[in-house]
């Protein structure tokens, strides 16, 4: 700049530490950009940008201009891809978003590259709940819990698979008596689903294929299921 003995970027880099202590973070970010693009090798600029974009993000996701953070997050993410925070800060804008599909698909990847956070393995489970793929919701129920074993979010979730369980026999027992054979199957094999380790779930089905809706109802197999369902991982 003229008349000064500074160089250019470290006016950007000045005038963007001004904007922050605003609060002005898209014009401070703006500036580190520049700061950067002229020292692409100063890590010290990529690293304030950073920061400068996921406090931005933050103020637009407490502000729920969910769409707005998810972009801002984005950028973060690009820039440092190495950085798994703002992918879950990306993770957390779609799911307000109810971009349920986009989320399975961020999440997965964060799968794939090998995370060992059990919050990953719960957020995938609950999703896969929500699409009622019941199987791999369970599968990393478990996953998480192995990395976690005393992970509440994973207590919680595991006791609703077992909630499902018991509605879904219920259910199958009703149809049973009812005559709708077809429909028990269907009902039972969900319940095994939701709770796999449950022996009784396994004799019930094999009930279903066996017993006439006379014979159910003599044998008081519709009757509500037990409480305490066996769980692979024992008592919540």
């Amino acid at each position: 700049l003229p008349g000064s003995s500074l160089p250019q970027v470290d006016f950007y880099a000045l005038r963007a530490e001004a904007y922050i202590q605003l609060c002005d973070f898209s014009s401070a970010a703006l500036n580190l950009r520049r700061a950067y693009s002229f020292q692409p090798e100063n890590a010290k600029y990529l690293e304030r940008l950073t920061f400068v974009l996921y406090l931005q993000g933050q103020c637009l996701l407490e502000q729920r201009a969910f769409l707005d953070a998810l972009k801002i997050f984005s950028q973060a993410s690009a820039l440092q891809p190495e950085k798994a925070s703002f992918r879950y800060r990306c993770m957390a804008c779609l799911l307000a978003l109810k971009r349920h599909q986009d989320c399975l698909s961020l999440v997965t990847k964060e799968v794939q590259l090998g995370t060992t956070n059990a919050d990953i393995y719960i957020l995938r489970a609950r999703l896969y709940n929500f699409f009622q793929k019941v199987d791999l919701c369970y599968r990393d129920l478990h996953r998480a819990l192995l990395l976690d074993p005393k992970h509440p979010q994973a207590k919680v979730l595991l006791k609703m698979m077992v909630d499902q369980a018991q509605q879904a026999r219920q259910d199958a027992g009703i149809l049973a008596v009812q005559g709708k054979l077809h429909y028990a199957l269907q009902r039972i094999n969900c319940a095994i689903e939701n709770n796999p380790l449950d022996p009784g779930l396994f004799l019930f089905r094999y009930c279903v294929g066996r017993l006439s809706p006379a014979q159910w109802t003599g044998l008081g197999l519709n009757l509500p299921p037990r409480p305490g369902l066996s769980t692979r991982f024992g008592a919540v």
